[in-house]
């Protein structure tokens, strides 16, 4: 197995883990339980290149250890190798096929390549081999929206936030893509439990503004856009949005200065 390494792995441990031999082991697997040491150390300090080469040379005295192959496809990820990547993990999976990391990491691999329909299969099997892992439905999700498979990805979106009422990413998701298909009220309804239960997720506050705007509600939506610049008064968005603010502003000025000329 890799060891687990962190940032404080230090070069006086990884010697110790370099220099111990397992009599239990063959000669070839001792070599490649040392390479492979060094090359989790590399990969955690974000050597990624240097540490393919030690899984690389790892796998030559040893090609049956699923270990190598994880930490060979984290690395190729991370370098953006992403072919090289799936088939490190596919190769981990065919040595260990029950865990459930692989099945995620390479779906993971086949989002960045745009292929949804291989990452949402890939999702699908780590969601069956564990129900309630979250990362994977999450991505599944989001998955089947980048796919435009809309009504599917609204289900997943919704079993996360029933299971998991405080998940903002989903609840956050779930609104952006209401807004998207023009279901602004039920984006405005989402976004208003997002910030029950996460009060601090300022982007809420402009996706309830942009959606009251949406729906023609002036009075709503530069309640929210201003809320949101309270919040978040240096935004990416701040030019438009005080733009906004002032096309709203002249038009409830006039609204209120019509409305006395008809009672007057």
């Amino acid at each position: 197995m890799g060891v687990v390494v962190n940032n404080s792995f230090s070069e006086e441990k990884l010697k110790k883990f370099l220099n111990k031999a397992d009599t239990s082991l063959t000669e070839n697997q001792n070599r490649a339980y040392r390479h492979l040491v060094k090359a989790d150390a590399l990969r955690i300090r974000n050597y990624f290149w240097e540490s393919i080469e030690e899984y690389l040379i790892s796998l030559k005295y040893d090609d049956k250890n699923p270990d190598t192959y994880t930490g060979l496809g984290y690395s190729y990820k991370q370098a953006g190798c992403v072919k090289n990547a799936m088939d490190a993990f596919n190769n981990a999976k065919k040595l260990s096929p029950f865990q459930k990391e692989l099945y995620f990491e390479t779906g993971c691999c086949y989002c960045i390549d745009y292929e949804f329909g291989l990452a949402i299969k890939e999702y699908q099997r780590a969601l069956k081999l564990c129900p309630d892992f979250l990362e994977a439905r999450f991505n599944l999700a989001y998955t089947y929206e980048m796919d435009n498979r809309n009504s599917l990805a609204i289900k997943e979106y919704k079993k996360i936030i029933e299971e998991n009422p405080g998940h903002s990413k989903s609840y956050n998701n779930l609104a952006s893509l209401y807004m998207k298909l023009d279901s602004y009220k039920k984006a405005i309804e989402t976004f208003k439990r997002l910030l029950k239960f996460d009060s601090e997720y300022v982007r809420a506050y402009l996706g309830i503004a942009i959606s009251f705007d949406k729906l023609k509600d002036k009075a709503s939506a530069l309640r929210y856009y201003k809320k949101y610049l309270k919040y978040k008064p240096d935004s990416n968005n701040l030019a438009y949005i005080l733009d906004r603010i002032g096309e709203l502003s002249i038009d409830r000025k006039a609204v209120k200065k019509s409305h006395l000329k008809l009672v007057s």
